[in-house]
């Protein structure tokens, strides 16, 4: 990295040794540096301490967005603080114009880039089959994970928008495939599922009237502080005011997104645990056998119904008749 050399030019400002020459031709770098007054503006928070930094990354978006539109370029994009990994470094601007350095601000430790761990071929290449057999063979809860991975790319690539509309999409197809599979435990032939899916039941009703009439909870939605509450003044509506409205979220607002789903999911989970002997299917189809023993969930009853499932000739998740076992 040419940190030093960029405050050097820009500033005159000395942090560390200059690279060497041949360091320096081998790199291409761009640098933006913003300057902003120290005082706090009307409206921002006194107890933001890098309220300075907000303010210069905001300003800067601001001139993206404004850039792209006059330019009709769609390759200019705003960004997040995530993607200025791993540190921001803070000078200062003394009255006699010299520039002086005061520290490095360490970014989001989530915003840095993944290694690829120590993992040998054999198990990438036996992780790879599983992944494709499980899409093949249209394995539940594999398309929420999905958008969910696409919403977490936030992380990498500071789409705010894009994040909050994906994890709208990975909560509500969660819903509908855990009401699907629930249905599956309950009996439902491939016909009477087919059916089921063709009524296009709306999302709220799936929630205050399907969901909480088979797993029970608290699934209203006018409810703040609860895990249902919270996602739909937080998630759903926010998507909503983005697809209806045109707004413009923030980056903090696709990290509440998230935050208020992992919380959605895990209410989910909870609930089917309550449940495990009306609805085990759904369940080993949406954590599987290791997460179960992990989180200690693998009972002498769920081990029995494990190792019944394993000796059926389909696989566990299909409907009874399509799979060829008795109605339960």
């Amino acid at each position: 990295m040419n940190m030093p050399g960029a405050v050097h030019h820009f500033y005159g400002g000395v942090i560390g040794p200059p690279p060497t020459e041949e360091h320096r031709r081998s790199l291409l770098e761009q640098w933006v540096t913003l300057e902003t007054p120290s005082a706090l503006l009307h409206g921002e928070n006194p107890s933001d301490s890098a309220y300075a930094f907000h303010r210069c990354l905001g300003v800067l978006n601001g001139f993206l967005q404004a850039l792209g539109l006059s330019r009709s370029d769609d390759r200019l994009r705003s960004i997040s603080a995530r993607e200025l990994r791993p540190i921001v470094i803070i000078g200062a601007i003394t009255e006699d114009l010299h520039w002086h350095f005061v520290s490095e601000m360490l970014m989001h430790p989530d915003g840095k880039d993944r290694g690829n761990g120590k993992r040998t071929v054999e198990v990438h290449l036996a992780d790879l089959n599983a992944a494709i057999s499980a899409i093949a063979n249209e394995v539940p809860f594999i398309p929420s994970r999905q958008w969910r991975s696409r919403a977490q790319r936030r992380r990498y690539e500071g789409d705010a928008a894009d994040s909050v509309i994906s994890f709208q999409v990975a909560a509500e197809t969660l819903l509908y495939e855990t009401w699907h599979m629930l249905m599956v435990d309950e009996g439902a032939s491939r016909s009477d599922l087919s059916l089921k899916m063709l009524e296009e039941l709306p999302f709220k009703t799936l929630l205050v009237r399907e969901l909480h009439g088979k797993l029970g909870g608290s699934w209203d939605t006018t409810l703040p502080a609860t895990p249902i509450g919270d996602y739909w003044a937080k998630l759903y509506l926010k998507r909503n005011r983005i697809l209806h409205a045109g707004n413009q979220p923030h980056d903090g607002d696709a990290e509440e997104a998230e935050s208020v789903f992992v919380r959605l999911e895990a209410f989910l989970e909870e609930r089917l645990r309550v449940n495990l002997k009306s609805y085990p299917r759904t369940l080993l189809a949406k954590l599987g056998t290791e997460e179960l023993q992990s989180r200690g969930w693998m009972t002498k009853w769920m081990n029995d119904f494990v190792n019944q499932v394993n000796s059926e000739p389909e696989p566990f998740y299909l409907p009874w008749d399509t799979a060829g076992r008795k109605r339960s």
